[in-house]
């Protein structure tokens, strides 16, 4: 079959319409990609937290040591930047508590990569409204358990730049009971 002599540049013209539609739908489906492992990454840092949280419970360093946790989870994340974490006494229904004296703050003064990843510090300081819920009064005995939540905070930033609405803050918490006491003393 012939070409009639204006078909010769139809294909060009159609190939000039459709790749960049297919650009902007690969950068924004690597966008998306990149928010999910982000998010994926800091669901893992409150759970891991809670968990270390929920087992240390009355112990004088438990904040000391969910931060670690939560840290060393954080240090995974690529393209967003630890921003909080909150460490308090959950409500029954896990919202966070209204009287302040049961909520600990921890802020990131600076970007990820001022945090302490392979150390056995934690990098992050103590916020405004900061460590008034001691460890130690911690309910671990039975049958009164307090109800830790870890709620975590972060940035992402769009990787390309394509799609700025990309660039948000999002929490992610984790509820867990406090184990009870299982060394014996009341």
């Amino acid at each position: 079959m012939r070409l009639r002599r204006g078909d010769r540049g139809a294909s060009l013209v159609e190939v000039g319409i459709i790749i960049p539609f297919l650009l902007t739908l690969a950068i924004g489906i690597s966008e998306v990609g990149f928010l999910i492992i982000d998010y994926v990454t800091v669901t893992n840092a409150a759970r891991s937290g809670a968990r270390t949280g929920s087992a240390a419970a009355d112990t004088a360093n438990a904040d000391d040591l969910i931060l670690n946790v939560v840290e060393e989870a954080a240090c995974n994340l690529h393209y967003g930047n630890l921003e909080m974490v909150t460490i308090y006494r959950a409500e029954p229904d896990g919202s966070k508590p209204v009287d302040t004296s049961l909520i600990n703050e921890y802020v990131n003064p600076g970007p990820l990569s001022s945090l302490d990843c392979d150390l056995d510090t934690h990098g992050l300081s103590a916020g405004a409204n900061c460590c008034l819920w001691d460890p130690a009064d911690r309910d671990r005995i039975p049958p009164d358990f307090d109800t830790l939540g870890v709620e975590v905070t972060f940035s992402h930033d769009s990787v390309t730049g394509f799609l700025s609405f990309l660039a948000i803050e999002w929490t992610e918490t984790a509820i867990m009971q406090v184990e009870p006491d299982t060394r014996g003393s009341l």
